[in-house]
């Protein structure tokens, strides 16, 4: 399967996780800062996980590929990682990438791009406002034109909107607790990540979450503050700030237009949800935060398993064990024409001078292979099981075709051994000696 694909498939499942356990757990508790840190937190370990790599054990790489053809009363060759190998197709018109990973770069484009629009629109509408210094704050008056609302270390003001003081002090308090926690650079990041994650449905709930997250956290801050016992003049409580809630939501209805993206409006919808959470007196019930743990461990396992073992075929000889390095790795497939022993393995096996171990030869192979160049009612799925003896003097001889798919493929696969550099020979004892590898090579045509 395209790499990207897999990924895309294992970030969607990992966000959708994600998703599944606020919606489900942590939504209605009122550990918001949590939740923030969640919400923010979801994307990175959703994209990243897929890219997590597998595990691997040295001894499997030994192991012959599924499938591969063995002669009775004979041991395999030393079996190396399938090789893949895939037609041009479609790639050969689109400059030699994929069209998938065209269209995920196109979305990316387009998501930034429109991320960029945003902040261009709001730069342009705000720009030519009269501004007065706060304590930790830009006050911006808006003349009516924009709700009350912040972004960055910016509090628009909405100058006509009929607040008494004690109201205009709950609003302001809110709106800076929105500036002092630094929301705007989380909607910034979140968004980034939509651009990112485009393909996946669960970003876009995401982002509402944390808005509402955002919200939550400045109303309990706005209440916290102006119900201090320092504050100056009466101290409303969660029903004053509730009715507040109520009625400015209802004069947002009116506005000729809706507030321009990216703001933290006093008047965010939900706000019955906000509204709820405020006469909400439950506790938190902390079990829920640490399902987290659980699911990320879950999402790891997963991402990182291996696949899974092929069944062998019925009739097939299953493959023998991986062999172990030791001195009775003595059993021979059969003989150069000179005479000399082919040992399938040794205690030191042999490798490229480039080093990178089995990895090293399977990339020279690949580098060299290509697709036949085939009308498309000629093209073929199908594996190439070639074998080749890495000789004492450290040459590649004796390459020959165990299973083929067709001459073009066969021939091909040939080619690209014979192009192989020399090796460091593999040793026995500390004898410089003959060994037969094969290689399965997988050519799989584009759709």
């Amino acid at each position: 399967m395209n790499d990207l694909l897999t990924w895309m498939l294992g970030s969607v499942l990992g966000l959708g996780a994600a998703w599944a356990l606020y919606r489900g757990a942590l939504r209605a508790e009122r550990c918001f800062g949590y939740n923030r840190v969640f919400l923010l937190l979801a994307p990175l370990v959703a994209a990243g996980l897929p890219l997590l790599p597998r595990p691997a054990l040295g001894w499997l790489a030994s192991a012959p590929a599924p499938g591969a053809p063995t002669a009775a009363g004979a041991a395999p060759a030393f079996v190396l990682p399938t090789l893949h190998v895939q037609a041009s197709g479609w790639a050969a018109d689109w400059g030699g990438v994929s069209p998938l990973v065209w269209l995920y770069a196109a979305g990316v484009a387009l998501g930034l791009g429109r991320l960029a629009w945003r902040l261009g629109r709001l730069h342009r509408a705000t720009r030519g406002l009269p501004r007065t210094a706060g304590p930790d704050y830009a006050l911006a008056h808006t003349g009516g034109r924009l709700p009350t609302s912040s972004f960055g270390r910016t509090i628009f003001w909405d100058d006509t909107a009929a607040l008494a003081p004690a109201e205009a002090a709950q609003v302001l308090a809110h709106e800076a607790a929105h500036v002092r926690q630094g929301h705007t650079y989380d909607v910034l990041w979140l968004e980034s990540w939509r651009a990112v994650l485009w393909f996946n449905p669960f970003i876009y709930p995401l982002v509402r979450a944390l808005a509402l997250t955002h919200e939550l956290l400045a109303d309990r801050a706005a209440l916290a503050e102006t119900n201090a016992p320092a504050a100056a003049g009466p101290q409303p409580g969660p029903t004053a700030y509730a009715t507040l809630l109520a009625r400015l939501a209802t004069r947002r209805i009116t506005l000729p237009e809706a507030p321009l993206p990216l703001l933290h409006s006093f008047t965010h919808s939900l706000t019955l949800t906000r509204i709820a959470m405020l006469k909400s007196s439950h506790p938190v019930r902390r079990w829920k935060q640490w399902l987290a743990l659980p699911v990320v461990a879950g999402l790891l396992a997963v991402a990182c398993q291996p696949a899974a073992d092929v069944q062998t075929p019925a009739g097939m000889v299953p493959p023998p064990s991986p062999p172990v390095a030791s001195s009775d790795a003595q059993a021979h497939l059969n003989e150069l024409s000179g005479g000399s022993k082919v040992y399938q393995y040794v205690e030191e096996m042999p490798h490229l001078p480039s080093g990178n171990g089995v990895a090293g030869i399977v990339t020279a192979i690949q580098e060299s292979i290509q697709y036949p160049t085939l009308a498309a009612a000629d093209q073929k799925d199908g594996r190439v099981f070639v074998s080749f003896v890495v000789t004492k003097d450290g040459a590649v001889k004796e390459p020959k075709i165990i299973k083929g798919l067709g001459p073009a493929y066969d021939a091909a696969v040939v080619t690209a051994v014979t192009k192989l550099p020399a090796f460091l020979p593999g040793r026995q004892d500390g004898i410089p000696v003959n060994v037969s590898f094969t290689v399965p090579i997988k050519f799989e045509r584009q759709p």
